[in-house]
């Protein structure tokens, strides 16, 4: 179930950044995933860093979070 809310949150971010944010999504056990440091069932990282589950499932504090990113990236 938090697999599915975080994927969802995810999509619903695409949507609101647009061009600005590039969503991959990865099961645990795709070759891409590997090269992360995963902390259990569900994982979310923004660039290589890991963000906690209660904002990835958080619209709102996702969208805070992704806004405070792309401020300091210009």
């Amino acid at each position: 179930m938090t697999c599915q809310k975080a994927a969802g949150v995810a999509k619903a971010m695409q949507e609101r950044f647009g061009n600005r944010l590039n969503l991959k999504i990865h099961l645990a056990n795709s070759p891409e995933a590997a090269t992360y440091p995963l902390k259990g069932a569900t994982n979310v990282f923004v660039g290589r860093e890991w963000v906690s589950l209660e904002v990835a499932t958080s619209a709102e504090q996702m969208e805070a979070y992704l806004n405070k990113i792309l401020a300091n990236i210009g």
